[in-house]
């Protein structure tokens, strides 16, 4: 019968350790009611009376059929096998709920298992949440095994830079798409000071609290007053620590030494540089007849710049894209890619360009100068392409 059925479920978990409220409260959980735990368990304490009654066999048929009907109807709302295979009560019992920013919870996690299933594994998940905004400030896993009852002390991590205040230790025991909560509350207090650290004050030669200078100056009465300049212009005279420090500026200019670094900045020194005569025409058409003389007169220009321009020219008039490798400017060396594919009629040589717009630039004028349409599909820009496309069209229309 049903109620045999809660007898007996009652009988085992009563047999694995678990006392009759924790019981109770499970089986209220799935339905059950007070009366119905009473009896059981007062079944269970007390003996059976059994007591013999005579009835005729209308009454007897009568009462079985009554009774059929009843335990038919009970068996339908009170089966256990409702009762589910995995059942998880967790409680969590604090170490202590007072902690210092960069320190531990620690904490006892008590798992009981209230189902009839065998050993199996629970996620654990320990995290430790700000109560004002509940946001996760730190947080732990780890998996352990339940099969009747775990307790296992366990702890979370407080941030070092954690801001004091109220916060909530909260511990989900995840398991087959369930999850049984508990929390408590923490309190992180403000971070102390050093035991040991020095109180500051006028004779500590540290400068500190609103001094001047090492121990003087604001609290700790006027500082001595030092002249510190040693009539050297190559040197930065200042005050440290109530010392005086004289450190050598390197290089200097008005020493009368020609300093590396200084040929460009300190002609009183160094004296005046003259820039060199140059005239990049003449150089390209030096390139006409003698490249390798030219590569040289480009070489001897100081300014990156006109250097690379220089190299460009002597590319366009070899057209050769082989100098266009020595220049430095990405924008230059670009130009010079571009240049090199008009001259040399060979939209190639676009593909070296490295900026998408010059690259772009430089199919669009195989496709305006010589109707090559070939090179739409690599044109980068939506708006281009599709006026290549479009020119194509009309192109053939024509046609």
């Amino acid at each position: 019968m049903a109620r045999k059925k809660v007898v007996d479920y009652i009988k085992s978990l009563l047999q694995k350790g678990y006392d009759i409220s924790a019981i109770r409260t499970t089986m209220l959980k799935y339905g059950y009611t007070n009366k119905d735990i009473d009896e059981a368990v007062n079944q269970i304490n007390q003996p059976t009376i059994r007591h013999e009654i005579h009835l005729s066999k209308a009454t007897i048929f009568v009462i079985l059929f009554v009774v059929i009907a009843l335990a038919g109807a009970f068996f339908y709302v009170y089966n256990p096998l409702k009762t589910p295979t995995k059942l998880l009560d967790l409680k969590l019992e604090p170490v202590s709920t007072s902690v210092q920013p960069g320190s531990n919870i620690a904490f006892v996690r008590e798992i009981s298992n209230l189902g009839s299933s065998k050993r199996f594994d629970v996620l654990m998940r320990q995290e430790l949440l700000d109560s004002s905004t509940f946001k996760i400030v730190s947080f732990s896993t780890d998996t352990v095994a339940v099969e009747t009852s775990s307790s296992t002390q366990s702890k979370v991590a407080v941030p070092s830079d954690a801001k004091p205040g109220d916060y909530i230790l909260r511990v989900a025991a995840s398991y087959d798409n369930k999850k049984a909560i508990a929390t408590f509350p923490v309190k992180i207090l403000p971070k102390k000071q050093e035991a040991n650290a020095a109180e500051e004050n006028c004779f500590d030669g540290i400068k500190n609290q609103d001094e001047i200078d090492v121990d003087c100056g604001g609290i700790c009465g006027p500082c001595k007053i030092l002249d510190c300049n040693d009539d050297d212009i190559c040197t930065d005279d200042r005050l440290e620590n109530g010392k005086c420090v004289n450190t050598q500026i390197v290089p200097c200019c008005s020493n009368n030494i020609c300093e590396e670094g200084e040929e460009e900045s300190c002609a009183e020194d160094c004296g005046e540089v003259e820039e060199p005569n140059i005239n990049l025409d003449d150089i390209k058409k030096t390139a006409k007849y003698d490249p390798a003389k030219a590569s040289q007169q480009c070489n001897q220009i100081e300014i990156p710049d006109l250097k690379d321009t220089c190299i460009s020219n002597i590319a366009e008039v070899q057209k050769n894209k082989n100098y266009c490798t020595k220049i430095i400017s990405a924008r230059i060396k670009d130009l010079c890619y571009s240049n090199i594919a008009k001259i040399s009629n060979d939209n190639s040589i676009c593909t070296e360009i490295i900026s998408d717009g010059v690259r772009d630039s430089c199919y669009m004028t195989f496709v305006l100068d010589n109707d090559d349409y070939s090179v739409c599909g690599k044109i980068v820009n939506k708006a281009l392409r599709q006026s290549c496309e479009s020119l194509r069209q009309l192109h053939e229309i024509n046609q």
